[in-house]
């Protein structure tokens, strides 16, 4: 970044820091405990002298609660926890300064759990001031879906399965986060675990548009955040459920999850599995012109295969006093896909001259992963805490694959048979340490400083065999030895800043450098260095100006680095003259993006403008003009910007009946900076989610949602337009569980379509991808135990490492 440039945002982001007097907001302080001890967790909520509810909370790890922005008047303190009697104070007034209640002890209780049942329902879609969430305890058709399913049916959300990429508001390059981690393995391996995991212990997933100084930079288009179901409260409870569904064959799922907790120590294990029998179907066409002829080839395969997935997650937590406390996590996960295929190419290589090859693939790839976290929260006093982790992540992906080829020469009659192996194993292995710490200056200022360090190690062992007169060769173009290490080290300090009653400001500026060092054993040529810095702010402005109204103005700068599997030697063979490659020469790509916005009740309306330079694209075609092979690799663009505009709004057509929409259009201009005749292109496009909730009687519901894609930029290439039409509907059985019925795609609509053009490169290519999408299934769910708590939350320091694995 120019120095100008850099003094300028710092500037901005010292601007947003504190003067020397902080106007400081009315508040009111209070510490809960029982006979013995202070007690955590204990819903706290602000009244009205009428009882009407004002604002709430629940108290920290130490038993203090803090209700802030409170206006002068007369109130009541109301507090209650599962095993204890209810406690409701006496009138309190709040006038010109904060106000610490006496020290409130609740009472033990007998409680029958089966007497009091609170329903709280929540809107499918929320949106607040950096994010839109997506509650999916909410939605029907989201029971039985894997989480992959689920944001392919989210607002704003375009997943490519097969260049293994997600864009998220017309950007690509978004981060997938499980509860506060981000996951470091490349995006496609991301994808393919996420295709597995069953959406059932799923509470919401976030979609943070403008993430703060605290996460990772890594990832231009923001950060897609699953949050998994939570307890809190004191006691047991489990819940199961089961799901059989049906694409192309038969679906069968299940899962399992039970968590405990009481004042000193808590648990959570958590299993699922899903089964997956499907068939994709993939075709290809290209041409390409040469002395006067057309050349085209056409490809079609059926590619039958079956998905085996399993998730394993543990997590304890020991509360060792009543200011620290210590968190251990366990996980597993394993993926075995294989398939079967059978794949015709049909080339008409000159006028007179015709080759069709028939090949049999036989493939398999299974990822396992392992992984352990500990982690240490402390108080050292009421307004200060630090939190120190430390993650190991071990991962191991074994793909062989093998090809038999029947090829015959129309023009000479003649009849050939070649057969290639392919062994690809790959072992990665993270180390992650990370530390926290936050600190309340006033009532309106607090600020959080941190760093933390990654190490990683890969190595991916290629080994290609080709049958030559029934002996077997290796292949020195595609055998390779690579060996990766990469280390990343971060610092940041981020605030949150309330300078007047209606204004919130909040601040960040963090700096990563990252050295990485990609070595082939078999050729030194394909050896990659990479060692540089950044500096990444963040500045979001917030302004109420009424009730449930107000404006934002946000900036970030983030970036994008090459995955794996982008830089490291590997070939994957599509037909006989197609293949995917690595680019040893990309670098990572940088995002600047202003965004303003503004709020009102159930209406939010955004406009956001962002410039990427180096943008990485993925699954970019090139064709050679002699060997005429059809070769994809990820490329940098000279640059990408977008301009979008974001609506959502939720409305009751009848007390019975709600409507949630989200619309974003966007204008991208993109320019490539590798092809032999560089272009600049430029498309404007549209996404749509519309979602009807109906409400039955006798605990019937009914959803129906529906979204549409339209054309969208990938560098040289272009997303064909794609929607679905899905359904479901549901029975309420109350203590005995919650039947669904669902469909998606019901019109058979969402298949991947892509077309490459561009006369002056000799590119026409079309490519469709249909994974069967259209999917009914029956689930069953129930709640076992004390139906009324939530499970615990573990959260430890290596989600953000877990993504890059998977790209």
């Amino acid at each position: 970044m120019p120095h100008a440039s850099l003094k300028i945002l710092l500037l901005l982001f010292g601007l947003s820091l504190p003067p020397g007097v902080c106007f400081g907001q009315l508040a009111i302080r209070g510490t809960i405990k029982d006979r013995q001890q202070n007690l955590p967790s204990v819903t706290v909520l602000l009244l009205n002298l009428d009882s009407a509810v004002m604002d709430g909370g629940v108290t920290d790890s130490i038993g203090e609660f803090v209700i802030e922005n409170v206006v002068p008047g007369r109130y009541l303190i109301s507090a209650s926890m599962v095993g204890y009697t209810k406690y409701l104070s006496a009138s309190i007034s709040v006038e010109n300064k904060d106000v610490v209640v006496p020290e409130i002890i609740l009472e033990d209780a007998p409680v029958a759990l089966n007497e009091v049942v609170i329903k709280a329902e929540r809107q499918l879609f929320e949106q607040s001031a950096d994010r839109l969430v997506i509650n999916l305890e909410s939605s029907i058709t989201s029971s039985g879906n894997t989480i992959l399913e689920v944001l392919q049916k989210s607002p704003g959300i375009v997943v490519n399965r097969q260049n293994n990429s997600i864009t998220l508001n017309g950007k690509s390059g978004a981060r997938v986060m499980i509860n506060e981690k981000l996951m470091q393995v490349p995006l496609d391996v991301v994808i393919q675990m996420l295709d597995g995991m069953s959406a059932s212990n799923i509470e919401k997933i976030e979609l943070i548009t403008t993430p703060p100084a605290k996460y990772d930079a890594d990832g231009n288009a923001g950060i897609i955040h699953i949050v998994t179901k939570t307890n809190e409260d004191f006691g047991t409870r489990g819940s199961m459920g089961f799901t059989l569904g049906y694409r192309w064959a038969e679906t069968l799922g299940g899962n399992f999850n039970v968590s405990h907790r009481n004042k000193n120590f808590a648990y959570f294990l958590d299993y699922s599995i899903l089964r997956n029998h499907n068939l994709h179907i993939m075709k290809i066409a290209r041409q390409l012109t040469r002395d006067d002829f057309d050349q085209t080839v056409n490809v079609v395969s059926h590619r039958k295969n079956v998905t085996t997935q399993q998730n394993l997650a543990a997590g304890f937590e020991w509360k060792l006093n009543n200011k620290t406390l210590i968190n251990v996590g366990l996980t597993g996960y394993k993926r075995d896909w294989s398939m079967t295929a059978l794949l015709d190419d049909h080339n008409r290589v000159t006028k007179d001259s015709t080759i069709n090859t028939t090949m049999n693939i036989r493939q398999s790839n299974v990822w396992q992963s392992a992984t352990a976290a500990i982690g240490i929260q402390t108080k050292i006093n009421a307004k200060s805490e630090i939190g120190f982790s430390l993650d190991y992540l071990h991962y191991h992906n074994d793909n062989p694959s093998f090809y038999d080829n029947k090829i015959f020469y129309e023009e000479h009659n003649l009849n050939e048979i070649s057969k290639t192996d392919l062994q690809k194993k790959t072992p990665i292995q993270f180390l992650i340490g990370k530390v926290d710490y936050q600190h309340q200056l006033s009532d309106a200022f607090t600020f959080e400083v941190g760093a933390k360090a990654v190490t990683s190690k890969f190595n991916n062992d290629v080994l290609v065999q080709r049958a030559i007169d029934d002996m077997w060769e290796v292949d020195p173009l595609f055998t390779s030895h690579s060996m990766l290490r990469e280390q990343v080290g971060a610092v940041y300090v981020s605030t949150n800043w309330r300078p007047a009653k209606k204004w919130q400001v909040n601040s960040g500026l963090r700096y990563e450098h990252t050295f990485t060092s990609i070595h082939n054993n078999l050729s030194r040529k394909n050896s990659v260095k990479r060692n540089y810095g950044y500096l990444f702010p963040t500045l979001f402005l917030k302004k109420e100006i009424g009730p449930e109204k107000d404006v934002q103005l946000s900036y970030s700068r983030r970036i994008t680095r090459p995955t794996y599997n982008d830089i490291a030697s590997y070939s994957a063979f599509w037909s006989p003259n197609t293949f995917t490659a690595e680019n040893t020469s990309l670098w990572p790509a940088i995002s600047d993006a202003i965004k303003v916005g503004y709020h009102l009740r159930q209406w939010t309306i955004s406009l956001q403008m962002s410039q990427v330079e180096r943008e990485i694209t993925s699954l970019q075609p090139e064709i050679d003009y002699y060997s005429k092979t059809l070769t994809y690799r990820s490329q940098n663009l000279k640059h990408l910007k977008t301009l979008s505009l974001n609506n959502f709004y939720s409305f009751s057509l009848a007390s019975w009946w709600e409507v949630q929409s989200n619309v974003s259009a966007q204008y991208q201009v993109a320019q490539t900076s590798h092809l032999q005749h560089n272009v600049t292109l430029s498309l404007y496009g549209l996404n749509v989610s519309l979602v009807n909730v109906l409400k039955l009687p006798k605990d019937f519901s009914i959803e129906i949602s529906g979204m549409y894609q339209s054309k969208s930029l990938a560098g040289i290439t272009q997303f064909l337009p794609a929607g679905a039409l899905n359904a479901g509907i549901q029975k309420n059985l109350h203590e005995k569980g919650i039947i669904r019925l669902a469909m998606d795609d019901i019109l058979y609509t969402n298949n991947e379509r892509r077309r490459s053009y561009s006369l002056e490169n000799n590119l026409d290519l079309y490519f469709n991808y249909d994974w069967h999408n259209q999917f009914i299934r029956l689930s069953y769910t129930r709640n076992l135990g004390n139906s009324k708590l939530r499970s615990i939350k573990w959260k430890s320091g290596s989600e953000e490492e877990r993504k890059r694995i998977s790209n």
